[in-house]
């Protein structure tokens, strides 16, 4: 951190509550590994103490279960825990998952990711993809000069059985040259303020780039993309204003409208997918959360990412759209 942002942070210590000074000073203390991470968690129940199966509120501690608070509700007359119901629920080994954050704001291999938890390669990719689908995407919008452009990430059924076709070796080539069914689209849209959004569509159409935009897109937008065909109707459909950049007679800007932002996206997204060696497509939605989580930030820390992962922090200024 540097010292503009330090003063910065330094600032809105007046504003905190006793209970957030409390904390606060537990991290700064440096907690042991698991104190710290349950510490964290057991911020998500709140003052309110909601169930998670009835959402009633008022629940009662009754004592401790596996590192955690165990609650009571009056109104169900079920126990829960502050992971009850999240995709964390049930994991093991949480004295091991500040090591996990860190590996997971690296962006290590499953491997890597195991030798530094100590566990097995099993426990750290069931981690991984618990971990991400817990991650809060949150609400943005995209205003101004808004770039949208698509890129292409080669389909893989890794993990399958049985399969219609010979099996690829560590990712692959596409057997067709350009673009093919062989070839996943991934929809990257950007402001100029930084805000992205990203999802993996069915296909490069109208409709579906329509699906993804439409809940981000701001009405005083204008939408800049390439030549596709695909976004004319979809910017009409969605009344903002589109300028097309013909890229393929060389134009590259005019005047202050570029596609460069989501191109440089795209090629850093390329970048933390190739050190993976081919993800399996099913997977792919969660990579594009990790993208968000760990690449668009830089690296951030493992508090960040254990608080993202527990739903207490969203993903920002980059978030995750779904095209379903």
């Amino acid at each position: 951190m540097d010292r503009q942002d330090y003063m910065a942070w330094l600032s809105q210590i007046d504003d905190l509550s006793a209970e957030q000074r409390v904390e606060a000073g537990r991290a700064l203390a440096g907690q042991p590994s698991l104190e710290a991470v349950v510490g964290l968690f057991e911020e998500r129940i709140g003052v309110e103490r909601r169930c998670p199966h009835c959402t009633a509120e008022g629940a009662v501690i009754r004592g401790r279960s596996n590192g955690l608070r165990r609650y009571f509700c009056r109104g169900c007359g079920k126990t829960f825990n502050c992971l009850t119901g999240t995709p964390l629920a049930r994991l093991r080994h949480k004295e091991r998952w500040t090591e996990f954050g860190a590996s997971m704001s690296k962006g290590e291999t499953v491997a890597a990711s195991a030798q530094r938890c100590g566990v097995a390669g099993s426990t750290a990719f069931r981690w991984r993809h618990r971990f991400l689908r817990a991650v809060s995407s949150g609400v943005v919008r995209l205003r101004g000069i808004v770039e949208a452009d698509e890129t292409f990430v080669l389909a893989s059924r890794k993990g399958e059985r049985n399969l219609d076709r010979k099996p690829r070796k560590r990712g692959g080539k596409a057997s067709k040259r350009g673009l093919s069914d062989e070839l996943v689209p991934v929809l990257v849209a950007a402001d100029r303020s930084g805000s992205t959004v990203s999802a993996v569509l069915p296909s490069v159409c109208a409709a579906a780039i329509e699906a993804v935009l439409r809940p981000v897109l701001g009405k005083d937008a204008l939408l800049v993309t390439d030549g596709c065909t695909s976004y004319p109707p979809c910017a009409a459909a969605l009344g903002v204003s589109h300028e097309a950049l013909n890229q393929t007679a060389g134009e590259r800007m005019r005047g202050d409208l570029h596609i460069q932002t989501v191109n440089s996206r795209h090629e850093r997204l390329k970048d933390f997918l190739r050190r993976h060696r081919g993800i399996a497509t099913k997977y792919l939605d969660s990579y594009l959360r990790w993208y968000h989580l760990a690449v668009l930030p830089r690296a951030p820390s493992p508090r960040a990412v254990l608080a993202a992962a527990g739903g207490m922090l969203s993903v920002r200024p980059a978030c995750i759209a779904n095209a379903n």
